[in-house]
């Protein structure tokens, strides 16, 4: 008898859903048929396009020959540009086809079916569908108002059952950074568990005051990053890893059948670029706009009455609403504004709302207009 469509797809997918992506995807569509301009605050990527030199090192990279595999660690001077960067040895990081392959080897590696899977609330909805594609049991635990992680709220949760710690500082969809002491006493908690801790950094060069403090070199820590944001390359997929040797070689099972290699023109540009000194030119412009933007739509957004803790660094903002946040986003698109409701991004988060202020001052000021306006509507 054949199996229905529904019966086909493995049932350790069924618990992860897309409703909420495709509701409010859907929602804005039928807004734009109807006429109704909308500015999109939902984009998580940086409004910039990449800069034009790392464009020509890839062109330069292609027209000698980077067109072909590399080794599965990637390319060398890749890797010793953030060996360097990091202090650790370039032994210790690997290059993969951008960060979410990362994750998803570090996922695949030390989640053990039945496991617990630790995620601090609010955090990147991804983690909670890479513990449910491995079996895991998600355990969170709140960090509202303040988003900061209280250490003995997380050292009751810990147990040797624990296969896994997700953090993410800079935070999306909070841009709050936690502080450094912290997150060492998170790992050490953790190494005592026999956890390995994920620190996914890929927001660590947008920052605006306070600057994040790496977990790299740790010895039960993965540290994920990649160029998606920092040099805004979202589309060319180069991330990596920084690990100790072993647990370096349970990811490398995963990404040798997985990710392979990332691309080696693209690798060779980043490394050139990386090594010419021109990446902190590039990523300084780019932070000098967000911290604008930032100041902006934190400022506006606290003159409408909102609760919201001021970013320190990605480009999202995480504030509050008078209502449920799918009602509140749904509502507000009839307003022109497209932004993301908090419950994709863990429990407690029925009330609040991702704004990503990855868009131009233009947009923002209309955008800001527009929510005013609907909140007076609704007072």
């Amino acid at each position: 008898m054949r199996r229905s469509k529904s019966e086909l797809e493995a049932t350790r997918l069924s618990k992860i859903s897309t409703s909420m992506i495709r509701r409010m995807f859907e929602v804005v569509q039928e807004a734009k048929k109807r006429g109704i301009d909308i500015i999109n605050l939902s984009i998580g990527e940086p409004d910039f396009d990449t800069h034009p030199e790392i464009v020509e090192k890839a062109c330069e990279a292609m027209r000698k020959g980077y067109t072909h595999y590399t080794s599965n660690f990637g390319i060398e001077e890749l890797r010793d540009a953030i060996a360097e960067k990091y202090g650790v040895d370039a032994r210790n990081v690997m290059v993969t086809t951008g960060a979410s392959e990362a994750l998803l080897n570090a996922s695949f590696a030390f989640i053990e079916r039945g496991s617990k899977v630790v995620i601090p609330s609010p955090n990147f909805l991804s983690y909670f569908s890479y513990a449910k594609m491995c079996e895991g049991k998600i355990v969170q635990f709140k960090t509202h108002p303040s988003f900061e992680i209280d250490l003995n709220a997380f050292n009751e949760i810990m147990d040797k059952d624990v296969s896994i710690v997700f953090l993410n500082y800079p935070n999306n969809p909070t841009g709050f950074i936690s502080d450094g002491k912290t997150l060492k006493a998170v790992a050490e908690i953790s190494q005592d568990c026999g956890a390995v801790v994920v620190s996914d950094e890929i927001y660590d060069t947008i920052y605006y005051d306070k600057k994040p403090e790496s977990l790299a070199g740790l010895e039960n820590v993965v540290v994920v990053n990649g160029f998606s944001k920092s040099l805004a390359m979202t589309g060319w997929r180069i991330g990596f890893v920084i690990a100790d040797n072993a647990l370096l070689d349970s990811m490398l099972k995963v990404h040798q059948v997985n990710g392979v290699c990332a691309p080696a023109f693209a690798q060779k540009a980043v490394a050139d670029i990386l090594t010419s000194g021109k990446a902190e030119e590039i990523v300084a412009e780019m932070v000098k706009e967000f911290r604008v933007r930032r100041d902006f739509v934190y400022n506006e957004l606290k003159k409408m009455g909102f609760e919201a803790v001021k970013p320190e660094g990605a480009f999202y903002i995480f504030p509050k609403v008078p209502m449920n946040c799918v009602e509140f986003a749904e509502k507000l698109v009839e307003h022109g504004v497209a932004v993301t409701p908090g419950i994709p991004f863990g429990d407690w988060n029925e009330n609040y709302i991702r704004i990503s202020y990855a868009t131009s001052m233009e947009n923002l000021r209309k955008a800001m207009e527009r929510i005013r306006g609907f909140v007076e509507s609704i007072e």
